[in-house]
């Protein structure tokens, strides 16, 4: 039995390839049109360029791949629900990004740091094209609604798991990757992905209820 659920465990995160497979899409998003528009407004000058938070914005690899894993283990309900929910929002961030390209200035990075060289490591790595909406923002938001609305994940695990997404959401502004509206318009994508997904599975699961009923119903008339 033990060996079963091993491998319906292994089954289902496999479904996480799915994940890298749409972003093969970004690749070829990832360069300039020719036309990039700029979202940054004057609250988004003031925020300074901080670079320890390129440690907690390259923890996102990380902590999505845990949170996938555990949530895969402990609620695979939610599990699958999430990683609809992210395929589905890349998918409408890449949209955005074919008819709206947007970019971020980046500041001019001098010094030996260990950290510095991280973070020009990070911007040789991804071009500053396709910011808005943000999907580093986009996922880690979805892995905190994930863990939130499950029910079978202790609440440390919850708290630990929300306190990562923020922390990563914050270090796309200080670390110069995005703006504020890229922020606000991954969590309006989220939010509405999160919506119709929900709303889907609780129409099906009425009518899967509701056709059993009938089945049931038509079942006993046959014996009587």
């Amino acid at each position: 039995m033990r060996t079963k659920a091993w491998v319906s465990y292994l089954l289902a995160c496999s479904g996480l390839l799915l994940i890298p497979l749409v972003g093969l899409i970004y690749i070829h998003l990832n360069q300039d049109n020719g036309t990039a528009y700029s979202l940054m407004t004057d609250l988004d000058r003031q925020i300074p360029f901080i670079q320890g938070f390129v440690v907690p914005y390259l923890s996102w690899y990380l902590f999505l791949a845990v949170g996938f894993l555990y949530l895969a283990y402990q609620d695979r309900s939610n599990y699958f629900q999430t990683l609809v929910e992210f395929v589905i929002g890349l998918l409408l961030c890449y949209s955005v990004y074919a008819i709206y390209q947007t970019t971020v200035p980046r500041p001019d990075i001098e010094g030996s740091d260990w950290l510095l060289g991280t973070v020009q490591w990070v911007y040789r790595s991804d071009e500053p094209f396709n910011c808005f909406p943000s999907t580093h923002v986009l996922t880690a938001y979805l892995m905190m609604r994930a863990y939130i609305r499950s029910k079978r994940i202790a609440k440390p695990y919850t708290i630990l798991v929300a306190s990562m997404a923020v922390l990563i959401i914050v270090s796309t502004l200080f670390v110069k990757q995005h703006v504020l509206m890229d922020i606000v318009g991954a969590v309006l994508v989220a939010e509405g992905v999160v919506y119709l997904v929900e709303r889907s599975r609780r129409t099906w699961l009425t009518r899967s209820t509701a056709a059993s009923a009938r089945q049931d119903k038509l079942e006993r008339g046959l014996k009587q």
